[in-house]
């Protein structure tokens, strides 16, 4: 295959930007929040989202499995030291902001400024080539960015519209018309033990479980649009998909698990990734756990 140079017109536009920079829920049941805590679910018992998007279901052209695959690139060579958050702005950064866009990386703006958002695009391609995952950009990460290409698809012949939560990386890739639409890392379960207290069941109860996010198929069932607060702290626009376990916004997605069930997934992600899915899309969790784990169960 011929390998590409960076496209003039996009070196072009990059040196613009660069100088512009430079001058349904079912009733009392429990929803998870990003910490694992637990938030009082709305009284529906029917799928009741209050997404805006108006968005027609695409229509398929690809026969399932066919991944159209990226063709390599020629970058700058990345510098001896590499590049993380704090690195100042640098043109040959937002050649690799623009490349991690192509590939459904969101990296954030195409400004040449190192930021979180361009440091979870790069821990995602990490996760999934089986890297540390710092963040930052080295020699290893820079030739994995120039040809990557995009893993087998856990569900290669399922919807041509679905959701795949990798439990083993920790990457969610989200699959439009049988493509990549888009790649992000997340952090779901840790599998700590915690317990929590039910305000609308009938008794009270106090339940103590093991933090899970368990392997199976799905649907987007509810969206809460803005912040959803809990006990233990809050979901950004969650987009739930089984037993009050969401895909959802924080301030924090470490590079390993940490949420007592949930998917999360950066801010800047997160404000409009309800717009690319809907009720009813799939939802496939892989590498989780078998199922739930109550450990008790008892009344308050």
């Amino acid at each position: 295959m011929v390998r590409k140079m960076f496209p003039l017109r996009v070196v072009v536009s990059l040196v613009a930007a660069f100088s512009a920079v430079a001058g349904g829920v079912v009733a009392g049941a429990a929803l998870r929040d990003d910490d694992g805590s637990k938030v009082a679910a709305p009284d529906v018992t029917t799928s009741t989202s209050t997404t805006t998007t108006t968005l027609p279901p695409t229509t398929t052209t690809t026969a399932p499995g066919a991944v159209i695959q990226p063709e390599p690139i020629d970058l700058p060579a990345v510098a001896l030291v590499g590049w993380g958050p704090g690195h100042p702005q640098d043109i040959v950064i937002s050649y690799y902001e623009q490349r991690l866009a192509d590939l459904h990386f969101d990296p954030g703006p195409i400004d040449g400024i190192y930021d979180q958002a361009t440091a979870y695009a790069v821990q995602a391609v990490q996760k999934i080539m089986g890297f540390p995952r710092s963040g930052w950009i080295g020699a290893q990460e820079g030739a994995a960015i120039e040809n990557f290409q995009y893993p087998v698809p856990l569900h290669a012949t399922a919807e041509p519209n679905r959701t795949e939560i990798d439990v083993t990386k920790q990457v969610i890739t989200l699959y439009e018309n049988y493509q990549v639409r888009l790649i992000t890392t997340t952090s779901t379960a840790s599998g700590d033990e915690f317990c929590y207290v039910t305000p609308r069941a009938a008794p009270t109860q106090r339940i103590c479980e093991v933090a899970t996010t368990p392997n199976g198929r799905y649907a987007y069932y509810f969206f809460y649009d803005g912040w959803q607060k809990g006990d233990l702290g809050s979901l950004f626009n969650p987009y739930y998909f089984f037993k009050g376990r969401a895909i959802h916004g924080y301030d924090q997605v470490p590079a390993e698990p940490a949420s007592h069930g949930c998917a999360r997934i950066p801010m800047h992600i997160a404000q409009y990734w309800h717009t690319l899915v809907h009720d009813g899309d799939a939802v496939y969790v892989d590498g989780g756990s078998d199922g739930e784990q109550i450990i008790s169960s008892n009344p308050v």
